[in-house]
């Protein structure tokens, strides 16, 4: 142990300023080493300074062991124009949601293919409006009577011709007696049979005109 000084616990005490017992809880807690139970004065300082100063350090709380850099980073910063430009994302967070209503950043506009509506689909929802309008005012016609059906015309137009031409062709054989003499009824019958047979005829192909008239109408009213 030649060139090495050695002293009491005390000694070391008296040189540092401070307690006896606190060296003795130095020692107690390994933060100096004893050569032998006696202290290494210069080997000691340094132990002490490097140890007590990383006991310290541990004993800090999480918060105030972050809060130092952040410290030292906000004192060096280049003024409070640099600080908002390295605002933590907590901090950044803490301001959107203290930010008046009236502040909050307008929403961007929708693109041009969300502002323009589809336009087949309204067109054909249109179309299908109009139709079960349309269908609606035809059954309210239909129940006041003021529509018919087409089907109906024809086939009532249809019944009452065929009892015209059945009254009509019976004429000639109730008038043929009256009309010629005895020998002459045969001729008389066949010259009215013919007369109202064209006149059927006619009457036939105008009837079937005014039904397909009436019918058309019908439908379109």
């Amino acid at each position: 142990m030649n060139g090495v000084s050695l002293i009491t616990q005390s000694e070391y005490a008296r040189r540092r300023g401070v307690a006896k017992s606190a060296v003795a809880k130095a020692v107690k807690e390994n933060r100096i080493r004893l050569i032998d139970g006696l202290v290494d004065p210069d080997v000691a300082d340094i132990q002490w300074e490097r140890n007590t100063r990383a006991r310290a350090d541990s004993a800090k709380p999480p918060a105030a062991a972050a809060a130092a850099p952040a410290a030292a980073g906000a004192a060096a910063a280049p003024g409070a124009a640099g600080r908002d430009r390295a605002l933590l994302p907590i901090e950044a967070a803490a301001q959107q949601a203290t930010r008046p209503a009236g502040d909050a950043p307008a929403a961007p506009p929708a693109s041009a293919a969300q502002q323009a509506p589809d336009s087949g689909y309204f067109v054909d929802r249109a179309r299908r409006e109009k139709y079960e309008a349309d269908m609606a005012e035809i059954k309210l016609r239909e129940q006041r009577g003021e529509l018919v059906s087409a089907t109906a015309v024809r086939v009532e137009i249809a019944a009452r011709v065929g009892q015209i031409r059945a009254n009509l062709l019976q004429i000639p054989a109730r008038l043929a007696p009256l009309l010629a003499p005895e020998t002459d009824q045969a001729r008389c019958h066949a010259l009215l049979d013919a007369e109202l047979r064209a006149v059927l005829t006619d009457l036939g192909g105008a009837a079937t005109g005014a039904a397909s008239s009436a019918g058309a109408g019908a439908a379109q009213g």
